[in-house]
């Protein structure tokens, strides 16, 4: 008898567990699914803040307000290997900010701001370097080296040339050191190549 009340104590227990255990998977796939859905979304709203960001900066007024009224149908910009976005526009482009972690200060410069590209004749290692400063003329880095006649044909050799620059930081998931990206989105002038 005290055999048998072991073995249905035992039962009980094991059912208890099982639908314990399976309301656990249920909870956790919930979650999962909450947690994709918010993944897309986020890339979602990045994607629209980008069509947002390359309209206002080419003036194509009629794309940001259907981005606004939920009208947009048109494409969306795709994501770079090295975490820009390519542009929409022919008259567009957007370029990596070189040596950004390597200025100083740089944290006080994230966001959005307007900045100005500055040839750099001097340069030590690159007489045909352009340098990237705010304002408040900080330097925030320079142009790819591998870019600078491109920027130099955009800007119709004009300088300093005004463009936007987006400055974003991060926090390396690994060790917690910050670090930063930033791009800049230069309109090519008018008659320009």
């Amino acid at each position: 008898m005290v055999v048998i009340v072991y073995v249905f104590l035992g039962a009980v227990m094991m059912a208890i567990f099982i639908y314990w255990f399976k309301n656990q998977c249920d909870m956790i796939e919930n979650k999962q699914d909450k947690v994709i859905d918010l993944i897309e979304d986020t890339r979602l709203l990045a994607e629209k803040a980008q069509v947002m960001i390359q309209a206002g900066i080419v003036g194509d007024d009629a794309t940001a307000n259907a981005i606004n009224d939920g009208t947009y149908s048109g494409p969306w910009p795709e994501k770079r290997a090295d975490g820009g976005y390519l542009s929409l526009y022919d008259n567009l482009r957007i370029l990596k900010v070189a040596g950004i972690n390597h200025r100083k200060d740089i944290g006080n410069y994230t966001g959005r701001l307007e900045v100005a590209l500055v040839p750099e004749p001097t340069n030590q290692f690159d007489p045909n370097a352009i340098k990237i400063v705010a304002e408040d003329s900080h330097h925030l880095g320079y142009i790819e080296a591998h870019q600078t006649d491109f920027v130099r044909s955009l800007a119709l050799d004009t300088f300093p040339y005004r463009c936007m620059c987006f400055i974003d930081e991060h926090k390396d998931e690994f060790d917690g050191h910050t670090f930063y990206t930033g791009f800049v989105y230069i309109k090519k002038k008018d008659g320009s190549r």
